[in-house]
């Protein structure tokens, strides 16, 4: 198996937490190491040996001497790194110590150039409240990262294609950046939980806590998905992307804005057992049991020892008798 080099990025403000970051990315046991840091907090950065537990480190300092937003900070940093693969760390978070490995002994078999895998989050007093990352597609970018991005590894190749983060995104940026990469590959998502997010620690607005500033949201994503328009239109028209709509608008109890993208998942592909489950429940939760009843017997029929698709039926045959 071959090591190649690993370029662990963390944009650093200097703040006491950075020795933790360092500690966790030199624990790695991929071999082949590299950190780089960027003083973003510009000259009232302390300096770094030039080896931290035995791996290679070194300090990137802004010319001329200033404080980096974190676009800048990222771009600085992939521009100096040297490894075949790079991956990003916030100074207040941590790699568990088979990361790296884990990414690049993932099977490849489309020849993925962007891996991640699962994040457990932290609270402020480090209990575990949950996790972040899901497999799925590229559609999925429109509403929110599919995986953490200190969880998420790409190839240096995507940036020798032009991927850069973008200057206008203050906040977001990792988004945007993975939008643009996903336009030149598909991603591999790695089942396994290998790194840690502490999520009500930073300032960026975009944890928990009193890291979370909603007006974020509010300003940035409606510029993200204009900026990506015409790439989210495609997307968005796939199959997979149609049933995740439908999806997200049952979840969120509206039954007919579903409709439409699951009636044409399913007119695309009329014998799928998820399109005909998920169209059956839009059409009770919208009023018409019959149509529900028709569309979740067919798919009974093709799979009848689901229980999940039996009690759905069950469900629907209840809610059509009278009183």
């Amino acid at each position: 198996m071959s090591t190649p080099l690993v370029s662990i990025l963390i944009r650093s403000m200097d703040r006491p937490v950075l020795a933790r970051a360092l500690d966790s990315a030199a624990a790695q046991s991929w071999p082949n190491i590299e950190i780089v840091v960027a003083a973003a907090c510009g000259s009232a950065h302390r300096p770094l040996p030039a080896e931290h537990n035995g791996r290679p480190l070194r300090l990137l300092r802004p010319e001329p001497d200033r404080r980096l937003d974190r676009p800048t900070a990222a771009n600085l940093l992939i521009e100096h790194a040297r490894g075949e693969w790079l991956n990003f760390l916030d100074d207040d978070d941590e790699l568990l110590p088979e990361h790296v490995a884990t990414l690049l002994a993932a099977p490849r078999p489309g020849g993925e150039r962007v891996l991640y895998s699962r994040t457990a989050v932290h609270d402020a007093d480090g209990r575990l409240t949950g996790h972040s990352g899901i497999a799925g597609f590229h559609a999925q970018l429109y509403f929110e990262n599919r995986g953490h991005f200190i969880a998420t590894m790409f190839h240096r190749s995507l940036v020798e294609e032009g991927a850069r983060f973008d200057p206008s995104f203050p906040v977001f940026e990792d988004r945007d950046f993975l939008v643009n990469c996903a336009t030149h590959t598909a991603f591999r998502f790695v089942d396994a939980v290998t790194c840690i997010w502490n999520a009500h620690a930073g300032e960026s607005g975009l944890g928990h806590g009193t890291n979370e500033d909603n007006r974020l949201d509010r300003e940035y994503v409606p510029k993200l998905r204009e900026k990506w328009k015409q790439v989210f239109d495609q997307w968005l028209a796939q199959p997979e992307a149609l049933l995740f709509l439908g999806q997200h608008h049952l979840r969120h109890g509206n039954p007919a804005a579903a409709m439409p993208y699951l009636d044409e998942a399913l007119r695309r592909r009329p014998n799928d057992i998820n399109a005909l489950n998920l169209c059956g429940m839009a059409a009770l939760r919208n009023g018409d049991p019959e149509r529900a009843e028709q569309l979740m017997s067919r798919a009974l029929q093709m799979l009848p020892s689901h229980p999940g698709l039996r009690e759905n039926l069950d469900l629907i045959r209840r809610s059509r008798q009278p009183g």
